[in-house]
């Protein structure tokens, strides 16, 4: 019950100074980050060869 209350209270200590919002756009960035690597690894392979163009339409539909 206390450790509910120190969790509490520090989400709205973060809350308050802006630093849970912030800490909550890195990790949205992070993900936006690895979508486009992957994004351009597929561009990569489609341009090598490596992958077909049915392949390729069909990794770009997943993400």
């Amino acid at each position: 019950m206390f450790l509910l209350l120190i969790l509490i209270l520090v989400g709205l200590y973060l809350y308050k100074t802006g630093d849970l919002q912030k800490m909550i756009n890195n990790l949205q960035s992070d993900t936006n980050y690895q979508t486009n690597e992957v994004k351009r690894i597929i561009d990569m392979r489609l341009a090598k060869g490596e992958i077909t163009e049915e392949e390729y339409n069909k990794l770009k539909e997943i993400l």
